[in-house]
């Protein structure tokens, strides 16, 4: 009986194509979707992600990354809480910059403080030119491959001119490191992101505090919320609120999951119905079947053997489409994460099309009349 399904649906081309066009579309959709919402969290908290830490100690009643302020003066004496390893400094703050046009552009600027020793740098990450040596030198800032139209700076990028405070020089150039606000980003050492921002000497966003052991974070994050301007929290915790905010709060993840719900129903109904329709064609043929003696557990192979094969087949061109998507987005400044959580959620959403549109033409198949082969 699956031999039957198989070759009574590869006989019928045009409607194959059809089927598997229909899940290939779904299930692109699904994963082209859910990948590009994935990239966008990434995308918000990447610099939370990339910094580490155990402990983000930032002024009381930050919600979110971006949305920082100057630490007080002197909180800096949180190495000296037990359990605390080291404290490293990071300035994160908007600010105008003059493009050579007049236009005024905002900037979010991200000062660091470089790691002991030999470490290595963990800002800024995925360098197209340049080493995070470059910026060692004085008012020295990198800026994004993709930012470099927007913010008007022709030629070759390094050493360029950027009109921010008191002036800075493009020392290295990123690629495809942007702020989920596509404000560019222009990353320096602490000093210098200071000096551009207009902070005081020693003046920070945030301090990420590195723990001895990860065990007594409860115990440090207390002794620092003694402070009464200050407050303590995971990493992963603000990563996640800094996520949930931009991602979900701007309605980007909810317009996303309504394209993937779109993208399934289109696919249940495109192979339901060409399910049904091949079923309906052959019942002649399945009421003789089964007047000679076929099980129901057989005609629900038939179905099953199509189902199969249509899954198969649409779901290795839609994850295949799904990765010519993610090169082509990635050209705009996109991030479409193709990760093992997004792809098994792509093959079950396959399924999941497959399983139901079978629904409609199982039930044809299980209530057909053996009388119906003799009218």
């Amino acid at each position: 009986m699956l031999r039957i399904g198989l070759l009574s649906l590869v006989h019928e081309r045009g409607k194959l194509v059809a089927a598997v066009a229909g899940v290939a579309f779904a299930a692109m959709l699904v994963l082209a979707q859910t990948g590009i919402y994935v990239g966008f969290k990434r995308t918000a908290s990447a610099v939370i992600s990339h910094v580490g830490g155990d402990l983000w100690v930032m002024a009381r009643g930050t919600e979110v990354l971006d949305n920082s302020e100057p630490l007080v003066a002197g909180s800096r004496m949180l190495a000296e809480v037990p359990c605390v390893r080291r404290v490293r400094g990071l300035v994160f703050a908007w600010t105008t910059m003059r493009k050579p046009s007049g236009a005024l552009e905002s900037v979010q600027v991200v000062g660091y403080d470089p790691l002991p020793g030999d470490a290595p740098a963990v800002l800024p990450w995925s360098l197209a030119r340049g080493v995070p040596a470059d910026l060692h030198g004085p008012m020295r800032v990198s800026v994004d491959a993709l930012d470099l139209t927007r913010l008007e700076i022709r030629g070759d990028p390094i050493g360029a001119w950027l009109d921010i405070g008191p002036g800075a020089h493009v020392g290295a150039v990123t690629y495809g490191i942007r702020a989920f606000t596509l404000a560019p980003y222009l990353f320096a050492e602490a000093s210098t992101a200071q000096r551009l921002t207009g902070m005081a000497a020693d003046q920070y966003s945030y301090w990420i505090v590195d723990l001895e052991e990860a065990a007594c974070a409860d115990a440090v994050a207390r002794a620092i919320e003694r402070h009464p301007e200050l407050v303590a929290r995971r990493r992963a915790a603000f990563q996640e609120s800094t996520e949930t905010y931009w991602v979900d709060g701007s309605g980007a993840g909810g317009a996303l999951g309504f394209s993937a719900v779109l993208g399934l129903v289109v696919g249940i109904v495109v192979v339901g119905q060409t399910l049904y329709s091949m079923t309906k064609e052959h019942l002649k043929e399945l009421a003789t079947l089964k007047a000679m003696g076929a099980t129901d557990g057989e005609l629900v192979g038939f179905v099953a053997a199509q189902a199969v094969l249509v899954a198969g087949a649409g779901g290795t061109v839609g994850i295949g489409a799904a990765f010519g998507v993610r090169a082509l987005v990635e050209t705009a400044g996109l991030q479409l994460v193709l990760s093992p959580g997004v792809l098994a959620l792509g093959v079950t959403s396959i399924l999941v099309i497959c399983i139901v549109a079978c629904a409609f033409a199982l039930r044809r198949v299980l209530t057909v009349d053996p009388a119906e082969v003799f009218k």
